[in-house]
């Protein structure tokens, strides 16, 4: 009898049970390995939507040799580590938009073939400058397309899209602004297919934090402030100059500054000689940026777009580096900073002591930026990129 109660059992299981499991949809995602922000924001779409779908990462500019160089993200990455700003800044306004649009063909074979080689549902890209023969690839596949900015200022993204002929495509902006929404406007992008979401976030962002844990588990004093430098994974000179000058200032802080995958600027940093009322951490690669921020009082960082969303979401004041020239596109972010009083931009390195007395010892400064926070609109990303994602995929072309 039990024999025979199990089998029916195991009947009745099978006939309840699909006779296929539905298989993973797949999305190619098109990165870059220019900066961080792009591989940040493909590690945001991992963890928001990862156990979803079948994320594919592919680096197309990569594949791509621009006057005969290969691998020209790291040329990229080399001149921003050595801040040569007002280079990078002649090359991306008056050579990147001729070399981008003699290379468009190239730039079409290159994704054509990876959505052959993967078949995805969904080509999602993260990068500027090749998103029309990004579209054209997908559209000629008939296969959905989305375009997530990283940036404030869409002016790079948005070249040659006046041309894009794709009906099933969406882009999602960081904030309604006339470096944004304007621009793909006047691109004769159809509002319709403009989101207004904020800029890829991870969730950990909004999480609630417990302090003592982070400051026992990260090894931090809990009797100083902490202020926190990050510069970026191509900042490293930057960082180390803002721990030395700031090192011998009689502060009574704690420094904990990012040094990413370079060892050499950790190994120096941890030989800084500080004042006595000072102490500093050396971080290498980390994935605890948000509980950093969540013990830290201020955070100094460069006008990117990624640790400025990040410190927004922690509502946490901020100085940004703008000492020497800023990579245009990223003014629009120091704008944003400004407009909200959430920070202040240092633009001479005398003036860091009364910055910094303002922010940590005298408060005004802090307590004003602490006020300001709500006044930002919120960054909704986390909550309707999967939405967003799946409106597209199960829409038919």
């Amino acid at each position: 009898m039990n024999r025979i109660l199990s089998l029916l059992c195991l009947f009745a299981c099978l006939l309840s049970a699909p006779l296929f499991a539905e298989e993973r949809k797949t999305i190619l995602i098109l990165s870059s390995t220019g900066g961080g922000g792009h591989i940040a924001a493909a590690n945001a779409l991992q963890t928001l939507v990862g156990k979803e779908y079948d994320l594919k990462v592919v680096y197309p500019i990569n594949q791509l040799r621009i006057l005969g160089i290969p691998s020209c993200e790291q040329v990229y990455n080399t001149m921003l580590r050595n801040r040569w700003i007002r280079s990078m800044n002649f090359i991306v306004r008056h050579l990147a938009p001729r070399i981008f649009r003699s290379s468009q063909g190239k730039i079409e074979k290159i994704i054509a073939s990876s959505l052959e080689t993967y078949k995805p549902d969904l080509v999602i890209s993260l990068i500027p400058f090749i998103n029309y023969p990004a579209s054209e690839a997908a559209r000629k596949s008939d296969i959905p397309f989305l375009l997530v900015t990283t940036d404030n200022d869409l002016k790079n993204w948005a070249f040659e899209m006046q041309k894009v002929k794709h009906p099933h495509m969406k882009v999602t902006i960081g904030a309604d602004l006339p470096t944004t929404r304007t621009i793909l406007l006047d691109k004769k992008i159809p509002a319709s297919a403009i989101e207004t979401i904020g800029l890829p976030l991870r969730p950990d962002f909004y999480a609630a934090k417990d302090r003592d844990t982070i400051l026992e588990q990260l090894q931090l004093p809990a009797n100083k402030e902490i202020v926190l430098i990050m510069m970026g994974g191509a900042g490293g000179d930057a960082a180390y100059e803002y721990a030395k000058e700031i090192g011998t200032m009689p502060l009574n802080i704690h420094l904990v500054v990012i040094a990413g995958r370079n060892n050499k600027l950790q190994k120096a940093l941890g030989a800084l000689k500080l004042h006595p009322s000072n102490t500093l951490t050396p971080l290498g690669y980390t994935e605890r940026i948000s509980d950093l921020m969540a013990v830290s009082s201020l955070v100094i960082t460069k006008p990117g777009p990624g640790t400025i969303n990040e410190a927004i979401a922690m509502k946490l004041p901020m100085l940004i580096d703008n000492v020497d020239t800023s990579l245009f596109w990223e003014r629009a972010n120091v704008d944003i900073v400004l407009k909200y009083g959430i920070g202040q931009r240092i633009k001479k390195m005398s003036q860091l002591k009364n910055l910094l007395t303002s922010y940590l010892k005298e408060g005004s400064a802090g307590k004003a930026a602490a006020q300001s926070f709500p006044d930002v609109p919120p960054n909704q990303f986390h909550l309707r990129i999967g939405g967003i994602i799946q409106e597209l995929i199960k829409t038919p072309p």
